[in-house]
């Protein structure tokens, strides 16, 4: 079966689509908040929970904030779900202010702005204290299958970057900057590693290598977490020969976007 099409329609609709496509792009709309401290309640990308008596909440602009509460609200991370309740959608600290965590209310006392490494460090302890409880599968050699209940780490490039996505490096007075693939790490390109102590390897250093504690491939600042040595490659150098483990190093004490 064939369909005549007259051209008036079809000049009609190709007319329409290169207006439509004329037209400006929406704006997105501009909110300003009420106070510098306060949070958009509608633009809220990650919260953590370290302690009752308040949480850490990064915006959607990557700007952290801590919010307090008027009494103790515990068990944020593990709620199934969590909402911010505020006038005009502004979190300020005021009292008409409140978190609801599975149908209990707590109000808040106060807002205050945080910097990447309190966000980090406050992130860093919730993830310790409610680690994700995944399900193990352990193969015996018959071919049985047991399980087990087991506590997993969650890292977050809010204070972790993964050492497969190193690019380079360098030293300043205030500790180590650490360049990455920042479409690999949450869209941060340089982290701050701060060390437990002066760093005496990093002196003329050219190469150094990053061990994660948790074998995960995580720099976080967890215990174990070091920056090490590389051998030099020049000939008859001892460090050719001495394990990973064992070669001269510093612990890393926290990790964070560098601002």
């Amino acid at each position: 079966m064939t369909i005549a099409l007259s051209r008036a329609p079809l000049v009609a609709a190709l007319f329409a689509s290169a207006t439509a496509l004329a037209q400006p792009a929406p704006v997105p709309e501009v909110r300003t908040p009420p106070a510098p401290h306060c949070l958009d309640a509608r633009a809220v990308r990650q919260m953590e929970q370290a302690s009752p008596d308040a949480i850490a909440v990064l915006g959607s602009n990557g700007q952290a904030y801590r919010l307090d509460f008027a009494t103790a609200c515990p068990g944020v991370n593990d709620a199934e779900q969590v909402r911010l309740d505020a006038p005009d959608g502004w979190a300020c600290g005021r009292p008409s202010e409140r978190l609801v965590v599975d149908g209990r209310s707590c109000p808040l006392s106060a807002v205050s702005v945080l910097d990447n490494r309190s966000f980090a460090e406050v992130a860093r302890e919730s993830s310790r204290q409610f680690a994700t409880t995944l399900e193990a599968v352990t193969v015996t050699a018959k071919g049985a299958a047991t399980s087990e209940r087991r506590q997993a780490f969650r890292g977050s490039p809010e204070f972790c970057f993964a050492t497969r996505n190193v690019r380079g490096w360098s030293e300043d007075p205030n500790g180590v900057v650490v360049e990455t693939n920042p479409r690999r790490n949450g869209g941060h390109k340089f982290y701050r590693v701060e060390l437990g102590s002066s760093c005496s390897i990093l002196a003329g250093a050219t190469e150094v290598d990053f061990q994660s504690g948790f074998q995960n491939g995580l720099i976080c600042g967890n215990p174990g977490d070091r920056i090490v040595m590389q051998p030099s490659g020049i000939e008859n150098d001892g460090r050719s020969y001495t394990p990973r483990f064992a070669r001269p190093g510093c612990a890393v004490m926290a990790v964070y976007p560098k601002e």
